[in-house]
């Protein structure tokens, strides 16, 4: 895709797959149905998604580069998280509405974590890798053969 994938920002995307996700888990305790007891370990993995998400940002912030994807990068970020994958922030994102769901204890709460993946993984991420194509070439190519988009 070489269009623009929209005007909404993924953060808000995942704020909107969150609320939907946490309307379901509440109808679902209001039938009565249960809920697996996992707070600890999703609290967990929200941080680990948060601090992943949080590093990935701070190393766009030092060298002065465009987070939004609708605005012209000036560095290509190879270093911390982006030796591991090229989505850190992505990932990051995906992982702490994974752990929230984990926390939550509700099936219906993994609609955000899978619904944000899907929407990054198929509209955002390819339209990010041709543009950066674009304004990098060849370095990102490399990048690209080197690291993979998720992990």
């Amino acid at each position: 895709m070489s269009d623009k994938p929209g005007k909404i920002v993924p953060p808000f995307w995942a704020g909107i797959y969150l609320a939907a996700g946490l309307a379901g888990h509440y109808v679902w305790l209001a039938n009565g149905r249960g809920r697996w007891d996992a707070a600890g370990w999703g609290i967990s993995v929200s941080a680990l998604g948060f601090t992943l998400m949080f590093w990935a940002w701070k190393l766009f912030h030092l060298k002065g580069t465009a987070v939004c994807p609708f605005e012209e990068s000036t560095h290509l970020i190879t270093e911390g998280p982006y030796r591991f994958t090229r989505n850190p922030m992505y990932l990051g994102m995906t992982v702490l509405l994974l752990g929230i769901a984990v926390a939550a204890g509700t099936p219906p709460t993994l609609f955000a974590p899978l619904a944000f993946f899907l929407t990054v993984n198929f509209l955002f991420i390819p339209y990010e890798e041709k543009k950066m194509e674009r304004i990098f070439s060849r370095p990102y190519l490399e990048y690209r053969r080197r690291v993979r988009r998720w992990v």
